[in-house]
């Protein structure tokens, strides 16, 4: 079910991988990822509990390639007719299905989980029509791109500045504590990027993987 967690802002918890994606009342009905394959169903009953239809939603947002945040894109692009949009280095992923790498562990928990997705995920994606937009510093809606990569090589934060909301999805993780996300294609780089992310105005922010912040987050990344 959706439930919300900041004014605007409904979190989906997906937990086959423990992964949330975000229902948000923008400019349009916005969708920020769209959880595991085969749980677009699940993602409709909590659009309809926050109050909306599936063709209600105006856009859906992908913030990189893996299975627990687009696995779904294909199927409710057909059920809401919205336009998706992703980074242009993810975009051969989801718009041409290719077959992507699998990601590095960074940490303990990360050599604990990682052989669990390999076998738990798929590694394609079901093809969607999609525009490859989200490019640093470009807004989508309210929404302004921030290139994070690093967990993949396209992977893409989304800063609501009006509202001080950051959407880190895997840029970021909130299960072990704010810190970089546990797997990473490019580990030293996702490092980097979890600096950048440092350096925003935000007060609050929602993670792809752990609990959101509701304020105090900026502070939270700087380890105060």
């Amino acid at each position: 079910m959706a439930r919300e967690v900041l004014p605007s802002v409904h979190e989906v918890f997906f937990p086959k991988a423990l992964v949330n994606a975000y229902i948000v009342e923008a400019d349009v009905p916005t969708l920020i990822d769209t959880g595991t394959p085969g749980a677009a169903g699940h993602l409709v009953k909590a659009l309809r509990n926050a109050g909306h239809e599936p063709t209600d939603i105006g856009r859906i947002l992908i913030t990189h390639r893996h299975a627990d945040h687009a696995g779904n894109a294909a199927e409710l692009a057909r059920l809401t007719g919205a336009e998706v949009h992703v980074s242009p280095g993810d975009a051969p992923y989801v718009v041409e299905a290719r077959e992507q790498p699998v990601p590095k562990a960074t940490s303990l928990l990360g050599r604990a989980l990682v052989p669990y997705v390999k076998v738990a995920l798929p590694w394609t994606l079901d093809p969607v029509e999609a525009q490859a937009s989200l490019v640093d510093r470009a807004t989508v809606g309210p929404f302004r791109v921030v290139e994070t990569p690093g967990h993949t090589g396209g992977h893409v934060s989304l800063l609501w500045e009006e509202r001080g909301i950051l959407f880190t999805a895997d840029a970021a993780q909130n299960i072990t504590g704010v810190a970089p996300h546990f797997a990473a294609d490019n580990p030293q780089q996702a490092h980097t990027t979890f600096d950048r992310l440092r350096e925003l105005d935000f007060d609050s922010a929602c993670f792809g993987h752990g609990r959101t912040l509701r304020s105090g987050a900026r502070k939270r990344f700087r380890g105060r």
